[in-house]
């Protein structure tokens, strides 16, 4: 009995120094170099292995090796990798249970989470209307990165693996770079408030890198605003920002799939 109690309290000293450490977790920043690596070469490792499948067996069917589908495909396959990374980095740290513990205390938080997403909704609706003022130059119709994501959903081949992407785990790796990395984690050196705001300019910036007005900026600026908020709002739980990235791109796949 005094052996489980002792082993007990090393697992809670262990969660503790691990999940809530005064310092800085510096080999989670692994993630940054091997988020970049995999969804650079898993896409032209993919490329390359259907190629060699259809020169070997002979295959014709070539116009399933789209730039788009390759680009599904191997970005599911980065996802996986990143993940898996971060799993083997915290092998020892109880991370199951410590996700599974932070799933429990979700369902408190279900109702900023969704008013989250209505107030982002809705000032993303009166951004897109104060918009229409700016000058003919600066005006879009709709963002570079949404055009490219819609482009995706062209083969209806390549939708259970682009819900899986958009919907399961683009939401988790963006809030383990954004809000773990840059807020829990970088914030400990930089100030929790000073890291929030570079989240936020940082999540928005990723997603304008094609952009072709500065103003693509600003509903991605409300979005990542809105999950530093639920994040911080929460006690820094991961599950809870999860969740609002997830329900917001539950929502944009089925309203792209219904317009589609």
């Amino acid at each position: 009995m005094t052996e489980k109690k002792s082993q007990f309290k090393t697992n809670i000293q262990q969660d503790k120094n691990v999940w809530h450490n005064k310092n800085i977790v510096k080999r989670d920043f692994w993630l940054i170099p091997i988020y970049l690596l995999a969804n650079n070469i898993m896409p032209l490792l993919l490329f390359a292995a259907i190629s060699i499948v259809y020169s070997v067996f002979n295959f014709k069917n070539e116009a399933f090796i789209t730039d788009e589908n390759i680009l599904i495909l191997g970005g599911v396959l980065a996802e996986i990798v990143i993940l898996l990374s971060f799993y083997a980095m915290h092998l020892k740290d109880r991370l199951m249970p410590t996700i599974h513990q932070r799933m429990e205390t979700l369902p408190k938080y279900l109702f900023i989470v969704v008013a989250t997403y209505i107030i982002t909704l809705g000032l993303n609706s009166l951004y897109d209307w104060m918009m229409e003022y700016l000058p003919k130059a600066l005006q879009y119709s709709e963002t570079q990165n949404q055009m490219l994501l819609e482009k995706m959903f062209e083969n209806h081949w390549m939708l259970p693996f682009l819900f899986i992407d958009i919907v399961i785990f683009t939401p988790i790796i963006e809030e383990l770079l954004f809000r773990h990395l840059l807020i829990h984690e970088l914030g400990k050196k930089i100030t929790y408030t000073v890291a929030t705001i570079l989240s936020t300019i940082l999540f928005a910036g990723v997603h304008v890198l094609g952009a072709t007005s500065p103003f693509e900026i600003g509903s991605y600026l409300i979005i990542g605003a809105g999950l530093a908020f639920v994040y911080m709002k929460s006690g820094m739980n991961l599950t809870v920002s999860i969740s609002l990235h997830a329900l917001n791109n539950l929502i944009s796949f089925i309203a792209i799939v219904i317009l589609k």
